[in-house]
């Protein structure tokens, strides 16, 4: 009996492991369009410094399809992240979401999906600041950003 369990306990972190490396390849290809909408939406600044609305449109275009793209990572994570056992999925949400957890429990997948969850709410971040110095430059009272 007390075999059968430990047969039953190494299967289960074997498909741990599994789950938490497709997972933190999905977490690193979405820190990768992340960094991209975060250089796209510097040089879109840089751009309407300039007055150059062609490059702005153009830039926009390409910011969007980067977006789409994180939108296609985050419909995986959540599938993955819904197949996890009840106590991973919970740790996965919360690491994903920003708050910090535990990773000891994981081992190295687990300390890289926290890694790379905060570096991509970082970079996040910052991008989320250019585009609403730019919005409210341009918007003005009229931003999207007001009161936010």
């Amino acid at each position: 009996m007390q075999r059968l369990q430990r047969k039953r306990d190494v299967l289960m972190e074997e498909n741990y492991g599994e789950l938490l490396t497709e997972i933190a390849k999905i977490l690193q290809k979405k820190y990768t369009h992340m960094s991209e909408i975060s250089r796209l939406t510097n040089e879109i600044a840089e751009e309407l410094s300039r007055d150059d609305r062609v490059s702005v449109q153009m830039t926009l275009g390409m910011r969007g399809e980067e977006l789409e793209k994180v939108k296609e990572c985050d419909h995986k994570l959540h599938l993955f992240i819904d197949s996890a056992q009840p106590e991973l999925e919970e740790w996965l949400t919360e690491v994903i979401s920003g708050k910090t957890g535990s990773s000891e429990d994981y081992g190295k997948e687990g300390s890289l999906i926290t890694r790379l969850a905060v570096n991509t709410r970082n970079v996040w971040e910052k991008t989320m600041m250019i585009d609403r110095h730019m919005n409210k430059r341009l918007a003005g009272a009229d931003s999207f950003y007001t009161d936010r």
